[in-house]
């Protein structure tokens, strides 16, 4: 095994570390909900504030992100990220109260977006060569999805040390915090530094660059495609609740699912990405990944309330979670047959990520008040939503091979007229 080989997917695995786990502290609510609320004292609105405050923040981060990105050196703007998203993190475990804890979500807004997001998308692209993309964002997707089960393991265990919930959040909170600033330190050490290939534009002409982006139409249609996807993403969170309410899965079995989510997001993305590079084309993974979703969504639907059917709808949503991680591993791998430029990367990654995660602003208040309202016919129009948002990932993907088409013809008859030139 060579020195090359190492270096590359060393790399590629210590980016896949960060990738997840620096996202663990700004959503560190979702797990230690009530112990965070307690130690506080803070009201369910309060606690919604810290996460809008969050994502607002990091909608608006993800446009400069992609400028920054492209302007400065990938190994500076990750380990920034890392040690001031851990930093923010031991910060927030001494629970600091609401006002202070607010300003801390905002700034995990910028650190883990506007430094870290689309600075990791480029340095994982600059690890291969065009026919590696799939197996590479493949592999970050899965290691993602496996270390990040080891961490949550090990917060779990941190918890468990105390009896008082409170003590034991923060001790949670510190344990994650401290392995951020590591990655921070190794992303330092071992991550190639692009100073030579750092941008010379000034600030401004690179927010330029950014908006012409804007006018480019593969970049809506990629917008199109994370939306999409993203939509599928989020609420094939909600078949746990559902199957509470409705096969009678136990609290304790709901949250062990949570955690094997991790893992088989491992399995899909690995899966997913080997699997594109075997067939040498990542639009077919993501167009099979899309139907076995509709299919999987629609046998919610079909499927009786009966408690006894509980494990059937357990295995689907297994099934639904290796699809969903396999389509989710190669959506930022189309860069490449989208024929963006490496070096506008950054850019057409922060605005894909900003509009394409727009679902987030509205998208479970949406569901959510079909669920309060209409009950089992609530989810049922969830997963209606999720089965047009993955169908129409296929017309959308389409236009994509359309554009590049165009391209590849324009390319040709220009590459023409100036060899007649000569």
């Amino acid at each position: 095994m060579d020195k090359a080989f190492i270096k590359k997917y060393g790399t590629l695995l210590l980016l896949a570390a960060g990738a997840g786990i620096i996202f663990q502290l700004p959503y560190i609510r979702e797990t230690f909900y009530v112990p965070i609320q307690n130690a506080m004292e803070l009201t369910n609105a309060q606690m919604g504030m810290l996460s809008s405050g969050y994502a607002t923040m990091a909608t608006f981060s993800y446009f400069i992100g992609g400028a920054i990105a492209d302007k400065f050196s990938a190994r500076k703007l990750l380990t920034f990220s890392f040690l001031a998203t851990g930093i923010l993190g031991l910060w927030f475990s001494t629970f600091p109260g609401y006002n202070v804890s607010r300003l801390i979500f905002i700034l995990m807004g910028i650190s883990t977006i506007i430094t870290y997001w689309s600075a990791c998308i480029k340095a994982t692209r600059m690890l291969g060569s065009e026919e590696e993309q799939g197996r590479l964002f493949g592999l970050q997707e899965g290691l993602r999805g496996i270390l990040n089960a080891l961490l949550v393991f090990g917060m779990t265990a941190a918890f468990a040390r105390y009896t008082n919930e409170v003590a034991g959040a923060s001790a949670a909170i510190r344990l994650c915090s401290i392995v951020v600033i590591v990655i921070g330190v190794l992303n330092f050490i071992f991550i190639e530094d692009t100073k030579k290939e750092e941008n010379a534009e000034s600030v401004i002409e690179v927010t330029k660059g950014l908006f012409k982006c804007l006018l480019i139409p593969k970049v809506w249609i990629l917008v199109g495609i994370i939306f999409t996807a993203y939509s599928v993403y989020g609420l094939i969170g909600y078949v746990t609740t559902y199957a509470q309410q409705f096969y009678g899965l136990t609290a304790t079995t709901a949250a062990t699912l949570g955690g094997i989510r991790y893992l088989l997001q491992g399995a899909g993305g690995i899966f997913g990405g080997f699997l594109a590079d075997k067939l040498h084309s990542r639009i077919k993974v993501i167009v099979g990944g899309c139907i076995g979703l509709i299919v999987s969504f629609g046998a919610y639907i079909v499927l009786p309330g009966n408690a006894s059917l509980g494990g059937a709808v357990i295995a689907n949503f297994f099934l639904g979670l290796v699809f969903i991680y396999a389509v989710r591993s190669q959506y930022f791998a189309v860069h490449q047959d989208a024929g963006i430029p490496l070096e506008l990367s950054g850019r057409v990654s922060g605005i894909s990520s900003a509009l394409g995660y727009m679902p987030d602003m509205f998208m479970y208040t949406l569901v959510g008040s079909w669920m309060d309202n209409y009950g089992r016919a609530g989810y049922n129009m969830t997963w209606g939503y999720a089965m047009v948002a993955a169908a129409l990932y296929r017309p959308l993907l389409h236009l994509k091979q359309g554009c590049q088409k165009r391209a590849e013809i324009n390319s040709a008859r220009n590459f023409k007229r100036g060899c007649g030139k000569r």
